[in-house]
Formats: C-alpha cells, sequence, structure tokens
C-alpha cells in the first residue's frame, strides 16, 4: 500500500482526493491546514502550497514524493505540480508521473504502473 496524505483547506478537494486515490489502492490521511502526516513515512504527500512549505515537508519526510497543489485554474499539470481545480483522472496521472519520478519506493513505482482496479 502507498501511504498518501492530502493537505488542503477545502474538504470537498480532499473528499475527491481521498475517493479517488483510495478507489486506485492507496490508503490515505487528510488534514485541513498544514499539520504534519500521522505517525509513519508517507510515501506521497499532496498538499495545497497556501498551507504549507514544500521545504519544510521535505525536511521532515525526505523519503515522501510531494505534489503541489496550486490554484492557477487551468495549470497544466507539471512533474510535482497540479491546477486545481483538477478532474479525477487529472489527479491520478499527477500522482502516477510523481510517483515514477527517480527516487520513489520500490513499492510506489510498482503501484503506479498498475492500472486502476474496476469492479467486476
Amino acid at each position: 500500500m502507498i501511504l498518501t496524505h492530502v493537505i488542503d483547506g477545502d474538504a470537498a478537494t480532499r473528499l475527491v482526493a481521498r475517493r479517488v486515490l483510495e478507489k486506485a489502492g492507496f490508503t490515505v490521511t487528510e488534514a485541513a491546514n498544514g499539520a504534519l502526516p500521522a505517525p509513519g513515512c508517507p510515501d506521497l504527500i499532496v498538499v495545497d502550497l497556501q498551507l504549507a512549505s514544500l521545504a519544510t515537508l521535505r525536511r521532515r519526510h525526505p523519503a515522501a514524493k510531494l505534489l503541489a497543489l496550486v490554484g492557477a485554474p487551468g495549470a497544466a499539470p507539471l512533474t510535482g505540480r497540479l491546477g486545481k481545480p483538477f478532474t479525477p483522472s487529472q489527479l491520478l496521472a499527477a500522482v502516477r508521473l510523481c510517483l515514477a519520478q527517480p527516487g520513489a519506493t520500490a513499492a510506489a513505482r510498482q503501484r503506479s504502473a498498475r492500472p486502476p482496479r474496476r469492479p467486476a
């Protein structure tokens, strides 16, 4: 399982991210502010840049991949950055791209390469 922590002040954004990521097989925790992830080392932190400092997160969780959410509507998803608002498919694509970058854990690379499960 890939442990993912979502930090965003908007409850709807957190809910969408949680549902999309859990459906894709991720374990998700969340915070409404810059609160740090619960004990344990997350593999991925999805964070609204207005709520938390990337530098602080990198210091506290050097092994975690960081996906920054930015409030520019229509912003093209770049490696490690996703514009808000986003669609579920844009979120999954950005997460997979982020996890595929060098330095990702073997479990994270393996999970990102798998297609999402479809209910039978």
